[in-house]
């Protein structure tokens, strides 16, 4: 992934292309080995995100005067070498609907060009490339706005989960009672007031416009390992694994046909254990929760409109 080129602008809630022999060129040897691996669909040029959201709110009317689709103009200019002879007149242009359909005009003369077929190549290889980008574009959206959430959620779960533990350690080793005892009967308040203190924290630094402190960098690089660790597949189906085995258990305590003492109490017992997990496992699952989203805002225009009509003008 390369930071995004000169010849690629957004401008006015539009997109534009501004080939050249040298940008063919560049173009060729970025995609070189993308065919013959199983990367042919990476972001090879990566547009800046905010921008993309500002396009996207621009195709639903919720920015600027142009509505209804994602405009993308390509130029192209043979003399690279005087910036006088710049050819302001698109060879083609790319409409792409909020709902997938896409459409193109291409002038004829570029058809006659000795280089027509790099071209349009050149061009449908962009266009995928800027496609593709506003999916990722709406799940980091989606994911930023939900972050804060997100974050009370697992402080939830985890004082639920990891109250009872705790307190075991806390009776193995004899701990000091002071340390636990006023606590001792206080697990829902706890669980209650953890995440309402950390959406009142995150409400606090982003209605001021501050930052947060940032970590130490070894502790950035450690956490970020962490995270790439939890977000791996192997860890994702594990996640799922894990809380399709509690809801399961769940259902065969609650709902399913009474059994016997012996399976209720090793169900239960599977649950203890597999509870500990459970903030563990919906760190790995965030993301592929938040990137599911991406298509389904994509596909019904009216999301896309009720989630950004807020956030973007």
């Amino acid at each position: 992934m390369v930071a995004t080129p000169d010849w690629l602008a957004i401008v006015d809630d539009e997109i534009s292309l501004r080939l050249s022999p040298s940008v063919l060129a560049q173009i060729d040897l970025d995609t070189q080995g993308l065919a013959t691996n199983d990367d042919r669909h990476a972001i090879i040029y990566k547009v800046n995100s905010q921008k993309l959201l500002q396009v996207l709110a621009s195709s639903v009317g919720m920015a600027s005067l142009r509505q209804g689709a994602i405009v993308i103009w390509t130029y192209y200019n043979d003399n690279i070498g005087n910036s006088s002879q710049v050819s302001e007149s698109p060879i083609l242009r790319t409409l792409i609907s909020i709902d997938g359909d896409l459409s193109q005009k291409v002038c004829q003369d570029i058809l006659k060009h000795p280089q027509s077929d790099r071209i349009l190549k050149a061009h449908s290889f962009l266009v995928g490339q800027i496609s593709r980008q506003f999916v990722t574009a709406i799940a980091d959206y989606i994911e930023e706005k939900l972050r804060p959430f997100a974050i009370a959620i697992i402080s939830f779960v985890t004082t639920v989960t990891w109250y009872e533990p705790l307190q075991n350690i806390n009776k193995r080793f004899d701990l000091s009672a002071n340390l636990i005892a006023p606590l001792a009967n206080q697990r829902w308040l706890i669980a209650i007031a953890a995440p309402i203190t950390v959406l009142m924290v995150w409400g606090i630094y982003a209605n001021l416009n501050l930052k947060l402190p940032t970590l130490p960098r070894n502790s950035q690089k450690i956490f970020t390992k962490l995270l790439k660790l939890l977000e791996r597949q192997i860890s994702q189906v594990l996640a799922i694994a894990v809380v399709l085995t509690l809801f399961l258990g769940w259902v065969a305590i609650q709902v399913a046909i009474p059994i016997d003492n012996h399976w209720n109490n090793l169900i239960i017992t599977i649950q203890s254990y597999l509870e500990l997990y459970l903030p563990i496992a919906i760190v790995s699952l965030r993301k592929s929760i938040v990137s599911g989203l991406g298509p389904i805002f994509l596909r019904y225009p009216f999301f896309v409109k009720l989630i950004f009509g807020r956030f973007i003008r």
